[in-house]
């Protein structure tokens, strides 16, 4: 009986050991290392987020906590840094969100819209809000209620063009428009602008902090998918009537937000150890009275860079020159 208990209880504190372990072999692949001559290996292994290992792999019984992947062949290299995205905006957005940045026509709308529905509850708000264009799909249009309806026929749907519309939704996403006040025609559409914009604070205001710490992740998963690793996120508009702005300019769009409350679900999913990809923070201000804290430093910051840039000491790269001349707002 001993002999059949002890490798049970040896496994499970290997397990507890390796809980949470981020050791990772990557063999059999074309591996772009990005090093001074551009080398190209089959395998690397990667401890606690360092590579100790590029060319050879390491001996299976170095680390039992090493996980190993097979590339069979595929190409890997290394997370790309997105230096101006919105990426806390989109997980902000509400909705169950769905990219549409590689559909090329309706039926591939349909098809984005499909695949959505399976990862969703019924009866759940599917949204596809900025990154795309009409001009992409062959059609050249939006789609329509019965389109929408087509590929999701139990979950309303609202697709929402630029940061102010137009928009198109379904026959479910229509009644729940329309009992909101929202015009929406017989055939889906939600004009540009007003119309559009209240469709979309009408998703607003039923969001939960759930909903955006579920939108974050869901973002950050698409972060991941098309290898973006690090985000540079430069912030948002902001939202007229948001408490203790002062004389901030306030513009109400799809790229809006409350700059207070914007960063709360990535910083709950920090403290919950949810964070899978790393995000630097521009923080925007939108003040433009001198009176301001922020306002004042910013621009003394940026008199200094003028000043410094007007004559620059020997050595120093003349692109300085090329800075702004005026302070940001």
């Amino acid at each position: 009986m001993a002999a059949l208990i002890a490798p049970g209880l040896a496994q499970d504190r290997d397990n507890d050991r390796c809980a949470g372990a981020r050791n990772v072999t990557l063999v059999n692949g074309k591996i772009h290392t990005l090093d001074p001559r551009n080398s190209i290996v089959s395998s690397v292994a990667i401890r606690n987020g360092k590579f100790t290992a590029v060319g050879r792999e390491p001996r299976s019984d170095d680390d039992p906590c090493m996980r190993t992947i097979n590339l069979r062949g595929r190409t890997a290299v290394p997370g790309l840094v997105d230096n101006h995205n919105h990426f806390l905006l989109l997980g902000l957005r509400p909705g169950h969100d769905t990219r549409l940045e590689t559909a090329a026509s309706i039926a591939d709308v349909q098809a984005a819209i499909r695949a959505r529905t399976r990862t969703v509850p019924a009866g759940a708000f599917i949204t596809a809000m900025g990154g795309w264009t009409a001009a992409q799909f062959a059609e050249n249009r939006l789609p329509t209620l019965a389109e929408l309806d087509a590929a999701a026929p139990n979950n309303p749907v609202l697709v929402f063009n630029t940061f102010l519309g137009p928009a198109t939704t379904n026959t479910l996403g229509r009644t729940f428009f329309t009992g909101k006040g929202v015009v929406v025609d017989a055939t889906g559409n939600v004009g540009a602008g007003g119309p559009s914009l209240a469709a979309l604070n009408a998703l607003r205001a039923i969001q939960t902090f759930d909903d955006k710490k579920q939108g974050t992740l869901d973002a950050m998963a698409y972060s991941a998918s098309v290898g973006v690793t690090t985000n540079v996120d430069m912030g948002g508009f902001v939202i007229p009537g948001t408490p203790n702005i002062q004389d901030s300019d306030v513009f109400d769009t799809l790229a809006s937000w409350d700059p207070f409350t914007a960063y709360d679900p990535l910083l709950a999913l920090h403290d919950e150890g949810k964070v899978s990809v790393r995000v630097r923070i521009f923080f925007l201000s939108m003040d433009h009275n001198p009176d301001v804290p922020l306002t004042a430093i910013s621009a003394t910051i940026w008199s200094a860079v003028r000043a410094s840039a007007s004559s620059p000491p020997a050595g120093r790269c003349s692109a300085i020159r090329s800075r702004p001349t005026t302070a940001p707002r």
